[in-house]
């Protein structure tokens, strides 16, 4: 099993450690890989370009995007990387985002975004997807 380096983008408005990063964090089979948080004390003078290039894969949480977000965003879309884009049901996403990424997924709760990320990683643990042309895996639809 390959331990990947896994980034996560989201909005600095969002409550993103109770969104994101706690559930996470919380996952056994996610615990084995680099879990990259652009807000944590480790990675906050790192700059994102940076995260993004050594990242395997990447995450994006598309509820509530700001300004730094759609610089990560793009940034991350030109390096070709696997990319996850998860969007809160309740909330939803900017139908703009659906034109640049493949699929967004909807979750409903912590649960629910800790089993599609823990899905997406275990997709490229044997590192054979890892270059692929087509780097947005899909795993299932927002209604």
């Amino acid at each position: 099993m390959k331990k990947l380096n896994i980034y996560f983008i989201h909005s600095d408005t969002s409550n993103y450690n109770d969104i994101l990063y706690l559930p996470v964090l919380s996952s056994n089979i996610l615990s084995h890989h680099h879990l990259m948080f652009p807000n944590s004390e480790e990675n906050k003078e790192i700059y994102y370009k940076d995260m993004i290039n050594k990242a395997d894969i990447i995450v994006v949480e598309l509820t509530d995007p700001d300004v730094t977000f759609n610089m990560e965003l793009k940034q991350a879309i030109v390096s070709g990387k696997p990319i996850l884009a998860l969007a809160q049901k309740e909330k939803g996403f900017d139908p703009r985002y659906q034109s640049l990424l493949k699929n967004v997924i909807g979750y409903n709760n912590k649960e629910e975004l800790k089993f599609f990320i823990e899905t997406f990683a275990k997709s490229y643990e044997s590192g054979e997807n890892l270059n692929s042309k087509d780097s947005t895996v899909v795993l299932g639809m927002l209604n």
